[in-house]
């Protein structure tokens, strides 16, 4: 992976919007968004190149980001929205305010895997945040641009640098999860066959739903059952104990399984924040040492939502966005719980490398 380095972009590959092949063309001249329209929609001018995974400024991490310890374990991390302009349609990868975005969700969010995994995380066009709301529907031709990047790093990521030499983790939040669910009920991300799922530690959906439905689609996915199960998929939205929050939640769909990252359960326990080990809210200004509360709070999966309540430190969940507002924790669903997390990725791997030692 050494060499000159170069921008990410294709070098030699087929333009991949032509045409109505991709759809892309009926989109031509429409201003799409919610709540806010972006500018009329233009193929040549708002799709970026197809990255190149060869090159390895394609990668927002390989392990050595964080340890150069070499790990028995591989992450494949798909990063959150982190677009939010008023003209972009899709991620510039060679931006460098972009990438420095992107970068942080491996220090507030992926972190979670330091020194119990090899982090892997592409750089992906992901979507502009006002046409999330779209991106399975109305402007599914410009969601789909990001799944073939993925599809495409993923397998990179299979023949170069795992290459069937270590067990998986597939993570993400948000934008990301949603991505990796859908490829997941696609069939791709090891969810292709029972020999390719084999290899799968376990999925860390988080901010996104799976519902029956969705399992319907694909037999292989399924829900985690406890703190040690493997090969399936761990997800929650977290909210506040404010009636109808859940309804102001937009990544929470009707019938969403919920997995409580206290006591692993999917049923309705109350689970007290004597359960929490700890929260971590990362700082730019100081990376290295995040503000960390013990006991932050309480959690219960309650209707479609993971419901979070005594609360030790509420001016830690401040309401940022348009998109999430007060009470809706979506910003903050791996902080709440980072240290539970942390020690069910080591919980998660033990079990996983005892049921397969043989």
């Amino acid at each position: 992976m050494s060499g000159p380095k170069r921008d990410c972009k294709s070098y030699g590959v087929m333009n991949i919007i032509s045409g109505d092949e991709t759809g892309l063309e009926n989109l031509r001249g429409q201003e799409l968004g919610i709540p806010q329209k972006l500018p009329p929609f233009d193929p040549e001018r708002d799709v970026p190149e197809a990255p190149d995974y060869s090159n390895p400024n394609c990668w927002l991490t390989m392990p050595e980001h964080f340890t150069k310890e070499k790990q028995p374990v591989d992450v494949f991390w798909v990063y959150p929205t982190i677009l939010s302009d008023d003209s972009t349609y899709l991620m510039d990868l060679a931006d460098p305010l972009l990438r420095e975005k992107a970068e942080w969700t491996l220090v507030e969010q992926a972190s979670i895997f330091d020194g119990q995994a090899n982090i892997f995380a592409p750089f992906y066009r992901q979507n502009n945040v006002k046409i999330n709301p779209l991106m399975l529907t109305a402007v599914k031709p410009i969601f789909s641009l990001g799944q073939q990047d993925i599809i495409a790093a993923f397998e990179y990521f299979m023949k170069n640098f795992n290459r069937g030499e270590r067990p998986i983790i597939i993570a993400a939040h948000s934008q990301g999860s949603v991505r990796t669910v859908e490829l997941a009920k696609a069939g791709e991300l090891l969810f292709g066959d029972e020999e390719s799922l084999k290899r799968l530690v376990a999925a860390y959906t988080i901010g996104y739903s799976i519902t029956q439905e969705d399992l319907d689609i694909n037999p292989l996915m399924r829900i985690s059952e406890d703190a040690t199960d493997t090969g399936c998929f761990i997800l929650y939205n977290t909210i506040s104990d404010e009636k109808d929050k859940e309804k102001e939640g937009p990544t929470i769909i009707p019938g969403a399984f919920v997995v409580n990252p206290l006591n692993w359960r999917c049923d309705e326990e109350f689970a007290p924040a004597g359960m929490n080990i700890g929260a971590a809210f990362f700082r730019h200004k100081d990376p290295a040492n995040p503000a960390r509360y013990p006991n932050f709070a309480a959690a219960q999966k309650v209707g479609n939502a993971l419901v979070i309540t005594d609360i030790s430190n509420p001016e830690e969940l401040p309401a940022t966005s348009v998109t999430f507002p007060k009470g809706v924790y979506h910003m903050y669903d791996y902080a709440i719980f980072y240290e539970n997390l942390r020690k069910n990725v080591a919980d998660r791997v033990s079990a996983y490398m005892e049921k397969n030692r043989a």
